[in-house]
């Protein structure tokens, strides 16, 4: 039998050997390979209960602290603004008041030029009675409408427009804002990342790099023409047309698939987003045609017949009210490959959400351009923010970083040849940390890539807004977890929302000063 005594010595003679490893071991570790170091704990380390909270970046914080009681405060109620008939009356954009910027826009050598396409569209009501659009690409730090939602609501404050904007059909995960999205039927939802489908056998996967359809992909066309050889008779030929129509069997019906896509406005979201006065449906690569039913709820808005586009097409559904339950109901022998819903108001602007889960921003040279171009285009699309690299921070090191940021740097030169006049704004990564022994250190590659990937925009005619620099710098993501309330998640890597919509606010302040600054000029 095992004797209190007996246990009693066997830690003791434990704790002792712990005590001698930790007042003995190097300091550095063990090497046991280029990746591998074994490291323990030294004994003043074992004094402090948990993981060391570095010193706060108070000058950081008391920003933050400030910039969270704005933003509760800031409860204004949202109205749509009606545009000016720039035919009848004269049109004087004004500046707009924003915070102290703590971090500019960076602008290449070029200066505002960059950012001449957005600005223009947004001094010009003509251009804003037809929705002037941003669509903000970004990684999982922009899921859950994240930065998006709070640029939306301050932009559509002062330009006008609602609704939130670019919808999938079935969204990757289960998603609650901008609203939340819910299939009945057969739905599969195919990406161009990070695996490509190679029963799809194309490129166009739309604006939202993704999309999606409630049966079965298009055939290939396979086409096995029946030849006669001319060394056949033509008593024999005739025979051989005679068996071949006696082989032919009667067509059996086309099984008719049906899907339901239901949106069902956020809770959380803010009023503007839950106004919605039109809905346009991107549909294509189709030879079948395609009924469709509108609802609100069980009230019956519109009957309607989709037809075939081999390439892409839209329909448009106006409102006289918001649906308080918009329900849309497909019926075909072939699903539409469908690219999204644009839930927008009848004027002003439109900032979309395009959250890409993983995705290190690498992905538009992979996509038909003719598509892109042809779809930027036509839905008014005046600027897009790139916001990645933080998904390539863990695998990259000093010495490959600059072949990420080659890449990166192809996908610019590829959009703007799509569409030169197209403003683009890059927003580097945030701090992000990992456990180094007993405390969170900002990753080694981190400052280096965000310094590379901001010359790298420059130089490509892009604007530059340094999220790290923001944050505070090195380090200063333990300051944004412990915040309280928390600024950000216990990963060491993504917002909480309160963190997001600060990110936000700083960001939004940066832009308006250099709108402010091009209406001056």
């Amino acid at each position: 039998m095992v004797k209190p005594s007996h246990t009693f010595t066997f830690f003791s003679v434990l704790l002792v050997m712990l005590l001698v490893l930790s007042l003995t071991f190097p300091k550095d570790g063990i090497e046991l390979s280029k990746d591998v170091t074994l490291l323990f704990p030294e004994f003043n380390s074992w004094l402090a209960a948990g993981i060391k909270k570095q010193p706060k970046n108070d000058s950081v914080l008391n920003l933050v602290d400030n910039d969270l009681s704005i933003i509760e405060e800031d409860t204004m109620k949202y109205v749509e603004s009606e545009m000016v008939d720039s035919s009848v009356f004269e049109f004087k954009p004004r500046a707009i008041m924003t915070d102290s910027i703590r971090q500019p826009l960076e602008l290449p050598s070029s200066g505002l030029a960059c950012l001449e396409g957005l600005f223009q569209a947004l001094t010009n009501p003509d251009e804003l009675k037809r929705i002037v659009r941003i669509m903000h690409y970004g990684d999982s730090q922009i899921e859950t409408d994240r930065i998006t939602g709070y640029l939306r609501y301050k932009l559509q404050q002062q330009f006008g427009g609602s609704g939130p904007g670019l919808i999938p059909a079935k969204t990757a995960y289960d998603y609650t804002s901008p609203c939340k999205v819910v299939n009945f039927g057969d739905w599969k939802r195919y990406t161009i990342f990070p695996k490509i489908d190679t029963a799809v056998g194309h490129s166009r996967y739309g604006v939202l790099a993704a999309f999606s359809m409630f049966g079965p992909l298009r055939p290939k066309k396979v086409e096995t023409p029946q030849v006669v050889p001319d060394s056949v008779a033509f008593e024999d030929s005739i025979l051989v047309m005679n068996k071949l129509a006696e082989s032919i069997q009667p067509e059996e019906p086309k099984q008719v698939h049906t899907g339901v896509v239901q949106f069902i406005p956020s809770s959380v979201s803010r009023s503007n987003v839950k106004t919605i006065k039109k809905c346009r449906l991107i549909y294509g690569n189709t030879d079948q045609e395609c009924d469709v039913q509108v609802f609100d709820g069980d009230n019956l808005l519109f009957t309607d017949n989709l037809k075939p586009s081999e390439f892409y097409t839209t329909r448009l559904w106006n409102f006289s009210e918001t649906p308080a339950n918009l329900k849309i109901e497909f019926s075909s022998t072939q699903s539409p490959e469908i690219y999204g819903f644009a839930m927008d108001g009848l004027s002003g602007i439109a900032v979309d959400n395009i959250a890409l889960r993983g995705c290190s921003g690498t992905i538009f040279t992979k996509m038909n351009g003719k598509m892109l171009a042809q779809m930027y285009n036509e839905f008014n699309v005046k600027c897009l923010i790139l916001q990645f690299g933080g998904n390539a921070v863990p695998s990259l090191n000093p010495d490959n970083v600059g072949n990420f940021v080659s890449a990166f740097a192809s996908q610019i030169r590829y959009i703007k040849k799509l569409c030169p006049k197209m403003s683009i704004i890059v927003v580097g990564p945030a701090d992000m940390s990992k456990k180094v022994q007993d405390q969170y250190e900002t990753y080694e590659v981190l400052p280096i890539l965000v310094e590379k990937m901001k010359a790298s925009a420059l130089n490509n005619g892009c604007a530059f807004w340094d999220m790290y620099a923001a944050m505070g710098g090195k380090n200063t993501m333990p300051d944004w977890v412990y915040h309280e309330p928390a600024l950000a998640e216990k990963d060491f890597v993504h917002f909480t929302p309160n963190g997001a919509n600060v990110m936000a606010r700083m960001l939004y302040s940066a832009i308006i000063a250099r709108y402010n600054q091009f209406i001056k000029k």
